[in-house]
């Protein structure tokens, strides 16, 4: 019995090895024996760089649910030597900085002498991701090869192309995508793809913002005006976010009140549902950010304690509150601890009513 269970240890360690093998194979190398590796002449090939932290789940889902798969394996292991490397640890620190990579996953994909010949960024199944790597090894899909066609032809469908694979570098297309919205025609300059696009990129407030925002009407049209509310909110909720939750020393962000309360006028301007609860986090963050926590009481006390609890927001909403208790005054203190016991008589009168009428059916 134990000669068997050994037997079919082996045999599971055996097929699994084999499983891993018909993924992509990534060496333990260094960068350079990576590079060097591929100019052997017998077998020339580039070099596939996956820039992963330990902390990015979608680093974690292609590493553990995409690359493993033979598909994979069968596109890459011919065309490529493959090499992974923690952006935050021993080597890929340096290759950070030498190519650049501050989004997580970003995917390298670099010739014999080590230049960049382009990039991928975020996750995808293997059978799309081998698209995308496919359609980036063509040369007028390359950086450079975008920018020419774009000097060349100057217009929306040559431009935005381009204008994402700046941002996909590391490069500001700002200037680029103002160029597009002032010459484009106004079909382009408010599709959804350039209007998104645009929105999700550019900075709140920015001068080129504010030129969108003067013509959101325009915008609303061709979209919905619900569809660009949501755009825009989402260009900044989650920095408010950590503005709220004072971490913005730990994402490297900087807001100054000012700029907080010019966003959250922007935003109470959109007319968002007040009954969600995600809609008051502007609002949030610029008490924090004024470190008004009497005004923030208040502000709880009219607007937040009867919102639905069917969602996760309130809860993260009341966790800012609770986060301030340390901070308070007794006085405020004393505020946020009626805020609550408010809230608790109320929802036990709901709870007791319906109690109830659970209790007269027979």
């Amino acid at each position: 019995m134990k000669r068997f269970f050994v037997c079919a240890l082996l045999f599971i360690g055996a097929f699994l090895s084999t499983g891993n093998a018909q993924g992509v194979n990534f060496e333990k190398l260094s960068l350079k024996e990576a590079i060097s590796k591929a100019k052997d002449p017998t077998n020339p090939r580039l070099v596939f760089v996956d820039c992963y932290t330990s902390w990015c789940v979608p680093c974690l889902e292609m590493a553990k649910n995409e690359f493993p798969k033979k598909i994979a394996g069968d596109f890459f292991n011919p065309k490529f030597v493959s090499v992974k490397y923690d952006m935050e640890k021993g080597e890929g620190i340096d290759i950070k900085k030498k190519y650049n990579v501050d989004v997580y996953p970003t995917f390298l994909i670099l010739n014999e002498k080590g230049e960049e010949v382009n990039r991928l960024v975020g996750k995808s199944g293997a059978e799309e991701f081998i698209e995308k790597v496919t359609k980036a090894l063509d040369p007028k899909n390359s950086l450079a090869g975008l920018k020419a066609t774009y000097e060349e032809k100057r217009d929306m469908l040559s431009g935005l192309p381009y204008a994402k694979a700046l941002l996909e570098n590391n490069q500001d297309p700002t200037p680029l995508l103002e160029e597009l919205y002032d010459n484009g025609q106004d079909f382009e300059r408010f599709s959804r793809d350039f209007t998104s696009f645009a929105m999700s990129t550019v900075k709140f407030g920015s001068p080129f913002f504010r030129k969108m925002m003067l013509e959101k009407y325009r915008m609303d049209e061709e979209l919905g005006t619900q569809v660009v509310n949501q755009m825009i909110f989402d260009k900044i909720r989650k920095d408010m976010y950590i503005v709220a939750n004072e971490r913005t020393a730990r994402y490297k962000i900087s807001y100054t009140p000012q700029e907080v309360e010019d966003i959250a006028y922007t935003i109470g301007l959109l007319k968002l549902d007040p009954s969600d609860p995600e809609s008051h986090m502007c609002r949030v963050a610029l008490y924090v950010a004024k470190n008004d926590l009497d005004g923030m009481i208040s502000y709880y006390r009219r607007y937040i304690w009867n919102l639905p609890n069917n969602t996760v927001y309130k809860p993260i909403l009341e966790g800012i509150l609770m986060s301030n208790v340390a901070k308070a005054t007794a006085e405020q203190k004393a505020g946020i601890k009626d805020y609550f016991e408010y809230a608790a008589k109320t929802f036990e009168k709901q709870a007791n009513y319906y109690k109830k009428q659970a209790e007269t059916i027979k």
